[in-house]
Order: C-alpha cells, then structure tokens, then sequence
C-alpha cells in the first residue's frame, strides 16, 4: 500500500511540513527506515536516531520542529505516540479486508441463537442456544459460543476462541487466539484423603473495549462471576 503524506494529515490531522504529495508504503522504527517510511520519535532518548535516520517523514511534537526542519517531512503532534497508534490503526483498516457478513455454511448455529445484523460467524464455530451475537461481530472459525452467552456488537473474536456457557462480553472487544472465557475456577473440598469438586456457579462479565491476548483463560467464579470492568487490556498466557 501506498499512501500520500496529505491523507494521512487529512485523515488524523496535526501540522504537516515538507511533501504533502510524498508516498509513504510503511511505517516503521527511525532506525532502518528509507524514504517511504513514516516513523515517530515520541521519547527524548531515541533523539539521537534523529539524524541519521533516512525516513521519509516523522512524527515528532512541537519541541522537535526545528530538528527535522529542511531534512524530512513531518507531521507535528502534541501527543505522538497517541498519533502514532492512531495511524496504525488507520493503516491496519486500509490493508486487512473486512470479515463478510454471514454465518459460514459449515457453522452450527442453534435455532435459539440470535445473530445481529452484519455479524461474521466463520467456518465450524458453534452458537449454542440462546446465546447473542451482537450487530458487526466478527466469530472466528472454531470458535464456540455457549448456551445463553453474548458477545457484543462489533467485538472480533480471533479463530479458537470458548465462550463459556452464560459468560459475556461487551462491544467493540478483541479476543485473540485460544482465549477461554468461563472455564471453572479450582476450587476442591479435601474430604478422607481425595477432592471433592466445588462446583463454579458464577459466569463470567467482561466489560466494553476489552482486549484479551492469545492464550489467555479467565476462570468463572465459584458463586459470584469474575468480573472485568471496561477499557481492560489483558496480554498473552495469563
């Protein structure tokens, strides 16, 4: 993909110095760039990359200004590591083509399921009854929805993603891959030397714009339900 300097500003803004008509086919770090390259310089230490780096444009705050001046493009910013991640994703969405609307045909969807309009269920996933598919959710292939589980709309869920029976998740989440949402808590009664299990009554509530990484398990609670509030950013293997 290339992309003129003067859509990006346009799309996400800040004062743009130099090309405005300048190609840019990637971003990335100061160190190893050439001259499509758009990069960001949003910590005092990496100044020094500055100047001999061969990006063709760079995303610096005001104090910077001058340094870049007569030698590169750039986009100034009083935040630039925000600008920048906004640029990332604004990138991403120009790259990566949309789920398609539409339950697979090799997807199991029970007849009391409810799948929202402009929702993606992918090949072999399973909705099981009652459970909610929101408007614009993306369900990966394999992945299983339980009974009486929602998923909100616009969340994406990656391929190979439980969400256990009764277990929620607000809008606009992403889910990535091997998640497990509502699987038992250990919990074991010692009883004349062997364990008796303690069965997990509570479920699992995950708020809006949660992102979960790869791999990750969040255990349902033994009487109460886990609860994950809005905004939370979970990394891989937790």
């Amino acid at each position: 993909m290339e992309v003129a300097l003067r859509d990006i500003a346009g799309q996400l803004g800040g004062e743009l110095i130099g090309d405005a008509n300048l190609l840019i086919a990637r971003i990335g770090p100061l160190d190893g760039a050439d001259a499509r390259t758009i990069s960001f310089l949003a910590h005092p230490k990496y100044r020094s990359q500055l100047a001999g780096s061969l990006a063709g444009c760079v995303i610096i705050s005001p104090a910077l200004r001058d340094a870049v001046a007569g030698r590169m493009a750039a986009i100034v910013s009083p935040d630039p590591y925000l600008y920048f991640a906004r640029l990332t994703q604004w990138w991403a969405r120009r790259i990566r083509p949309p789920a398609l609307a539409g339950v697979h045909a090799s997807a199991v969807v029970h007849g009391d399921a409810r799948v929202g309009e402009g929702a993606s269920i992918g090949p072999l996933a399973v909705i099981e009854a009652g459970a909610v598919i929101g408007a614009g959710a993306v369900i990966g292939a394999h992945c299983v929805i339980g009974m009486n589980a929602a998923v909100g709309a616009g969340t994406r869920l990656a391929p190979r993603v439980t969400v256990g029976e009764g277990c929620r998740i607000g809008a606009r989440g992403i889910v990535h891959s091997g998640v497990v949402i509502g699987a038992d808590g250990f919990g074991f009664a010692p009883t004349e030397g062997r364990w008796e299990k303690i069965e997990q009554l509570g479920a699992v509530r995950i708020g809006d714009d949660v992102e979960i990484g790869a791999n990750t398990c969040i255990d349902r609670g033994a009487l109460d339900d886990t609860v994950i509030e809005d905004g939370v950013k979970l990394d891989n293997l937790i």
